[in-house]
């Protein structure tokens, strides 16, 4: 094979080898499981309120730039073009006149603001406390995403448990059923028994139905907090370990605290506070002076405009003198009166100013007053806001503590009960295979053995979510 097709082959096989290895892995990493992490990420990058509070935090910033470059002078200009028909006044001569006359007037006009009362001051601090709160409020709800996608997460994971108890005890049904089958034929029972069996195996698969029911809920509920597309397959890390979650050692006050100083709804309501209070103070400099510096450049045009051009100069007899009878002249100048150039009535009508104004407010039917009254009021609500803040965090930080305390002993009743019932089910297993137990209270020993398993498995994860609440309000990550 000729070298040059040799390099052709062996680059084409690698392209391949390498494309099919990049599509291998992608196909690989889009069906993994989904963690808990990866779903809080999803959910926080296409949720609307997020996005929404994004878009609000970009426009607290403009205002922020805005208030900030409000220090700087301001330029702006100014042209007109007019059309001034009958006796007006000629804007050239600035006499009267009675024909028609076209003009223009042009203008560059500078102010600065020199003092007002720290008005700019105040709104520059006042937008920064805005930017704050947004940031807390963004805080705000981003954590309520992942706290209901973390809930989510673990109620599916607890109804697929669910899914294979249930799936567990059919399996058993249907053993004692086969084994029933067989001695009925032998004469060995009654057909009661198969009966009662089969009853019992058709309520495992209502119970398995119900599971996967469960298990579709909590996916149709995940899927909507992570605004996941509905054509597309979404499937959990389910088969994860959830241990038994560690003993609370902390006090419901030391709890309390923590979440004072971790979570983002006390910083948003006293950001909030800030804000009201350079409220006020940007009211009150409104009662102040102001000192304004500005200047202006001016010109105009007029088609009016002329300019005057000398001639020859002639001489011309007005009389004798009196007493030499010599002829008196008077020179006569030729004058000649031609338009303007628009470029030399702009340069010659050239004028400036600059000046400074002050402005001092008198009476403005109680605006100001009123607007201070307000903000002093919106301050009020708003340390009332954080003080309500706090008691509404003091009240579940002491629900969520009693809620895992119940939660934790009622796990650790369930491992007992579940064992007992265990123990329970195998003898009357025992028994009903000596002839000594009818089915109907084997099915009541199995049925209490599988409630058992099914409390202990739900209060399992009931305490492992509220310890997770515990955990978020004592500011560690959401995990499982």
């Amino acid at each position: 094979m000729p070298l040059d097709l040799y390099l052709i082959f062996k680059m084409t096989k690698l392209f391949i080898t390498l494309s099919l290895f990049g599509f291998l892995s992608l196909h690989a990493q889009e069906s993994s499981p989904w963690t808990l992490q990866k779903c809080i990420s999803y959910a926080l990058e296409n949720n609307t309120n997020v996005q929404q509070n994004i878009l609000q935090g970009e426009i607290a910033k403009n205002n922020l730039k805005q208030s900030k470059l409000s220090r700087i002078p301001t330029v702006n200009g100014n042209g007109n073009h007019n059309y001034n028909i009958g006796r007006t006044i000629d804007p050239f001569t600035n006499s009267f006149n009675n024909t028609s006359i076209q003009s223009n007037s042009f203008s560059i006009s500078s102010g600065v603001l020199l003092y007002g009362g720290s008005q700019v001051n105040n709104t520059i601090k006042q937008n920064h406390s805005a930017i704050e709160a947004n940031e807390a409020g963004s805080a705000v709800i981003r954590n309520q995403i992942a706290l209901s996608v973390s809930s989510t997460f673990l109620q599916i994971i607890q109804a697929e448990e669910n899914l294979k108890l249930a799936r567990s005890q059919n399996e058993i049904t249907k053993s004692q059923l086969e084994r029933a089958q067989i001695l009925f034929q032998n004469g060995a029972t009654n057909q009661s028994t198969v009966l009662n069996l089969k009853a019992q195996s058709a309520n495992d698969v209502v119970n398995i139905i119900n599971a996967e029911n469960a298990i579709q809920i909590g996916y149709n509920t995940l899927m909507n907090l992570m605004q996941y597309p509905l054509d597309q397959p979404l499937k959990i890390n389910a088969d994860m370990a959830i241990s038994e979650p560690q003993q609370l050692t902390e006090s419901v006050r030391e709890i309390y605290e923590s979440a004072l100083q971790n979570l983002p709804e006390v910083r948003q309501a006293q950001a909030l506070i800030d804000q009201s209070k350079y409220s006020e103070k940007v009211a009150g400099a409104r009662l102040q002076p102001t000192i304004s510096a500005y200047g202006n450049v001016n010109t105009v045009y007029s088609q009016s405009g002329k300019s005057i051009s000398f001639g020859d100069t002639s001489f011309i007899p007005i009389g004798y003198t009196e007493n030499t009878l010599e002829t008196v002249l008077v020179p006569n100048v030729e004058t000649n009166y031609v338009d303007k150039a628009f470029g030399n009535q702009l340069s010659d009508n050239l004028g400036q100013q600059v000046g400074f104004s002050i402005a001092v407010p008198l009476f403005n039917g109680y605006r100001n007053r009123t607007a201070i009254e307000n903000a002093k009021m919106n301050t009020k609500i708003s340390e009332l806001n954080l003080q309500s803040t706090k008691n509404q965090l003091r009240n579940d930080v002491t629900n969520a503590y009693t809620n895992l305390k119940v939660a934790q002993s009622r796990y650790e009743a369930n491992i007992q009960n579940a064992g007992a019932q265990k123990l329970n089910f195998e003898f009357s297993q025992k028994r009903f295979d000596a002839g000594a137990m009818n089915s109907v209270d084997l099915l009541a020993a199995k049925n209490q053995w599988s409630q058992a398993q099914m409390q202990l498995l739900n209060s399992k994860y009931e305490w492992v979510f509220r310890t997770l609440i515990i955990n978020f309000y004592k500011g560690k990550e959401l995990s499982l």
